[in-house]
């Protein structure tokens, strides 16, 4: 398994010192490759290339303006956006987008819960599959905390609505943090082996913290029952996401972990 860490699209300061670090990619904003100016883009760009370590991954995948439940969903506006955003990423070595997005996937208030799932089955499978398969890219599933959004908070709801979008392309994520806080263990994602292509890591704290940090040796959980987990169902890469106030010394730390977790 290939391990990253998640950058903001705008720090571009922090891709050299992943590199230095050792880690085998790094994990982007999807936001700012469809958003950004060209000229950002293109200095995001110059440094992957130069520091030879790829953006394999982006997060934050649909913006709040760009729902895609509910009563009026811009299917021309989410296309336009997605397809920048996926060409832009090609270019970097984009080859899996994060669909966690909670703001933009909840389904409003009043509005039927059961339409509100077959929008999202169609947004994944018929909207942002075909676009995703001309650059080779899967989209994966974030199932959040309850607290972010009001559906699909478990392991096994992002499998589902997976196969409800019917593309192989559209896949699922675990996220250490969002399964301590719905009750998931590793166990859940051994049962969807096949299913999970990517994951998220951090020190998730104790539960009911709604805080997530970059791991250090010293930490007390169990990251190896999680990322066994993840090797015995085939998940291909796996990013921290966490915050930090000092992103090197905490990527140095982290990098610890991980090299014990790769023996």
């Amino acid at each position: 398994m290939r391990y990253g860490t998640c950058l903001g699209g705008k720090e571009i300061n922090f891709i050299p010192v992943a590199a230095k670090l050792g880690y085998d990619y790094f994990e982007t904003n999807f936001g700012f490759l469809a958003r950004g100016t060209d000229e950002e883009f293109e200095e995001f760009k110059k440094t992957v290339f130069e520091s030879g370590i790829k953006c394999e991954a982006a997060n934050c995948f649909m913006p709040n303006d760009l729902p895609v439940t509910g009563p009026s969903v811009d299917y021309d506006g989410i296309k336009a956006y997605v397809e920048k955003g996926m060409s832009r990423g090609s270019e970097a070595g984009l080859q899996t987008v994060v669909f966690g997005s909670g703001g933009a996937r909840r389904i409003p208030d009043g509005f039927s819960y059961a339409e509100g799932i077959r929008q999202l089955g169609y947004f994944l499978g018929e909207t942002v599959s075909p676009i995703a398969a001309k650059y080779g890219i899967t989209v994966v599933i974030e199932p959040l905390r309850a607290q972010e959004c009001n559906m699909i908070n478990t392991v096994n709801e992002g499998v589902i609505l997976s196969v409800l979008a019917g593309k192989n392309n559209i896949q699922t994520l675990a996220d250490i943090y969002h399964m301590k806080f719905a009750g998931d263990t590793p166990d859940n994602i051994r049962m969807l082996k096949g299913s999970i292509k990517h994951a998220h890591i951090s020190n998730p704290m104790p539960a009911g913290i709604a805080k997530r940090f970059y791991m250090k040796p010293s930490d007390e959980c169990d990251y190896k029952a999680f990322v066994d987990a993840l090797e015995y169902a085939g998940c291909p890469r796996c990013s921290i996401e966490a915050g930090t106030s000092d992103f090197a010394s905490d990527a140095e730390e982290a990098a610890k972990v991980i090299k014990a977790l790769r023996i």
